[in-house]
């Protein structure tokens, strides 16, 4: 039997910062709270009814180049490398709601350093905490050959923010996104699958401020297969993001005419089954995505490490 796997961690994984860039401000735009690059393969399936313990997530992401709305990179070194570190909880309870099974997470307050947001580069601010994830609902479905998902994340501003300061770790704003996704198994064994999770975060603006970030679509997932049983599984991920509003940004009126951002990034993923003496303890997840296509906005790649315990060990057949 093929060992279940958690995944839908779009979802977990939306209280920590995904850093924004922008050195020139007619020309770089804000991104949101939602973390590009940490749905990947199964995205869009639900883990059976437990729960979960995340401990550690360690998200990394680097970049020398800032492209503005032609794709072309903007003068000056925009080396810098983010890192930030989290730790979370998932309940997946055997009760349904309109036939999926219900489900609710949080995500603790992550440690961040190097930070880059709104107008501002901070490159060496220390660690901090940074902003909260809540799902406080989350369905999921299981059919004969696909997974189906539907949440609410809310993104609580827990982390420091004042305008204009230089030690703020978080991004002073609520944010609200639904999300829906789907796993396909392309062949009757269900060893091969395709999965893809789309979402769009809507957000206040920052606090004492009149700046707001627009309106963000994401679709994330990728294909792969299940080997050694369903104790691997590889293949490669995706993620894109672009702007459907624009942004709105304080003492930089002529934001609104210089394009909004979108990205899209490729590369691999490893996912591995925890186990001894017959009983699985959790899973251990790694992938990198290059960012091949960038505008207005850095360009760059992301790396996520993520281990996924079992609160109980399941013993296999």
């Amino acid at each position: 039997m093929s060992v279940h796997r958690v995944r839908g961690l779009s979802i977990v994984l939306g209280g920590l910062v995904l850093w924004t860039l922008s050195a020139k401000p007619a020309d770089a735009q804000l991104n949101t709270q939602h973390i590009r690059g940490t749905v990947g393969l199964k995205g869009g399936s639900q883990p059976p009814p437990d729960i979960y313990l995340i401990a550690p997530l360690v998200y990394v992401y680097t970049t020398d180049e800032v492209k503005n709305s032609a794709g072309e990179p903007l003068p000056g070194d925009a080396s810098i490398t983010s890192t930030a570190y989290a730790g979370g909880l998932i309940f997946i309870t055997p009760k349904k709601i309109l036939g999926g099974f219900y489900g609710f997470q949080m995500l603790f307050p992550a440690a961040i350093d190097n930070r880059l947001q709104g107008t501002e580069i901070d490159s060496s601010p220390g660690p901090g905490l940074t902003d909260s994830g809540i799902v406080p609902f989350s369905l999921g479905w299981h059919f004969k050959r696909a997974d189906a998902t539907a949440a609410y994340t809310i993104y609580v501003p827990t982390g420091q923010f004042s305008p204009g300061a230089t030690d703020n770790t978080g991004f002073g704003m609520w944010g609200h996104e639904p999300s829906f996704g789907t796993t396909v198994y392309l062949t009757q064994s269900r060893q091969y699958h395709a999965a893809t999770v789309a979402s769009v975060t809507f957000n206040s603006k920052k606090r004492n401020t009149e700046t707001k970030v627009g309106t963000a679509m994401n679709l994330e997932g990728g294909v792969g297969a299940d080997f050694l049983k369903g104790g691997l599984t590889a293949g490669i991920d995706y993620y894109t993001e672009f702007k459907l509003t624009d942004d709105q940004i304080e003492g930089f009126p002529d934001i609104l005419v210089r394009g909004k951002n979108k990205v899209f990034a490729l590369g691999p993923e490893v996912s591995l089954a925890l186990a001894r003496n017959g009983s699985l303890y959790g899973f251990l997840k790694v992938n990198y995505q290059w960012e091949l296509y960038a505008r207005t906005t850095t360009q760059g790649g992301e790396l996520t490490i993520l281990a996924t315990f079992l609160t109980k060990p399941f013993k296999l057949p």
